[in-house]
């Protein structure tokens, strides 16, 4: 079975503060902002109406300010935040992720995948003083299909999202209406992608949102964070060269696909 590991969620890079992590490990969930704005997208979800799952208030409420992808000088904080769409990809809810090809390498593992394999979903939490910032698994779901949008059936041949007919087009993107990328779509009729560089990965159960995240990873100074020899230990064969390669998880979130033991994943989430 293989597991790929997603670094996802707003953080340092697009949200002020850095989202907390609980003593008891209990945590929101916050995606990034919408690129685009209202304007890009078909996302009812905004920061000032999706409630917080542990306090009252809204994602509004836990933070200061947030900066869309791309605008690095443009930060927005008190009504025009509350009022700016989500990102909302993992949805946990419908169990869909998408990723374009400006992350090639989250493109080029996702391609990768079959149906019962997992992706896992992590992100930047900040800790107490003494614990300080870390990466943790927030989610996860079980592969049921993966959609590339560069190789897609239609009437007998392989071809591009590109080369459908418009009605198609909008019925393919309509199939999959809960995705981030496809309510980009429905909003625009474009793909924020070149080249029909898009894949979408729908779900099945095993998955969800965790109840409570784990802590994978150790910090080895400099910022610089890596998978958790402890971590790797519950997941990887007892091969002494799978348990002692490293994978690193700072800086911009890195991927890491890995074969794992049989039901090791689904062991350790639950």
């Amino acid at each position: 079975m293989k597991v790929l590991f997603l670094g996802v969620g707003a953080d340092t890079t697009n949200c002020s503060p850095t989202p907390p992590i609980h003593e008891d490990r209990r945590f929101e969930y916050i995606p990034i902002p919408e690129s685009e704005g209202t304007e890009g997208t078909i996302e009812s979800k905004t920061y000032g109406n999706t409630e917080l799952r542990h306090d009252s208030g809204t994602l509004a409420d836990y933070l200061d300010s947030v900066r869309p992808g791309g605008r690095y000088d443009e930060w927005y904080s008190g009504t025009d935040m509350a009022e700016w769409p989500l990102h909302h990809d993992p949805n946990f809810g419908a169990l869909t992720y998408g990723e374009s090809i400006s992350r090639p390498d989250y493109v080029n593992k996702l391609r990768l995948l079959e149906r019962g394999d997992i992706v896992a979903f992590y992100t930047g939490l900040q800790g107490s003083e003494i614990s300080g910032r870390a990466r943790y698994l927030i989610g996860y779901f079980t592969i049921e299909s993966i959609l590339d949008l560069r190789r897609i059936q239609y009437q007998g041949d392989t071809v591009g999202f590109s080369e459908l007919p418009d009605e198609e087009q909008t019925r393919l993107m309509k199939q999959h209406s809960e995705n981030a990328h496809a309510k980009r779509f429905l909003s625009t009729g474009t793909l924020k992608a070149e080249d029909d560089g898009v894949v979408i990965a729908d779900g099945q159960q095993p998955g969800g949102r965790l109840e409570k995240a784990i802590k994978i990873s150790e910090h080895r100074g400099g910022g610089h964070h890596y998978l958790s020899d402890e971590f790797k230990s519950e997941l990887l064969s007892d091969s002494a060269e799978a348990v002692s390669e490293e994978f690193y998880l700072g800086g911009i979130k890195q991927p890491h696909l890995i074969e794992v033991k049989s039901d090791a994943f689904y062991q350790l989430v639950s």
